[in-house]
């Protein structure tokens, strides 16, 4: 998998439905994401805030499912934290599309101003 920008709809379906194997395409897909919707113009403290949670719940559910050590816990802990991960990513997903829309925003207002 490429370092290329992602959307949040897709890294979701993957954390949804990856095995062992497809997990390792986890972080890649979710930095790839994450890059893509960060605006050095307009950084979004509230995505920012998110970042914490979301690395320890993308690390967590990673080792749950043996990914590092090979040693994976029992389905009902994965699944556990699976839907913990997927959580996060939802909280993400909707302030990225919240901090696109202020840019957005924003945007238009610096362009009238122009004008």
């Amino acid at each position: 998998m490429t370092m290329e920008p992602m959307d949040g709809i897709l890294v979701r379906d993957l954390v949804a439905t990856c095995d062992t194997q497809t997990a390792t395409y986890v972080p890649s897909a979710l930095f790839g994401y994450i890059a893509s919707v960060m605006d050095p113009r307009e950084p979004s403290v509230y995505l920012i805030d998110l970042l914490p949670s979301l690395s320890a719940a993308t690390q967590s559910f990673l080792n749950s499912m043996g990914v590092f050590n090979r040693s994976p816990l029992p389905e009902s802990e994965v699944a556990n934290r699976r839907r913990r991960l997927l959580d996060c990513l939802d909280a993400f997903i909707d302030e990225a599309r919240l901090s696109r829309q202020s840019v957005v925003f924003l945007d238009a207002l610096r362009a009238g101003e122009r004008m």
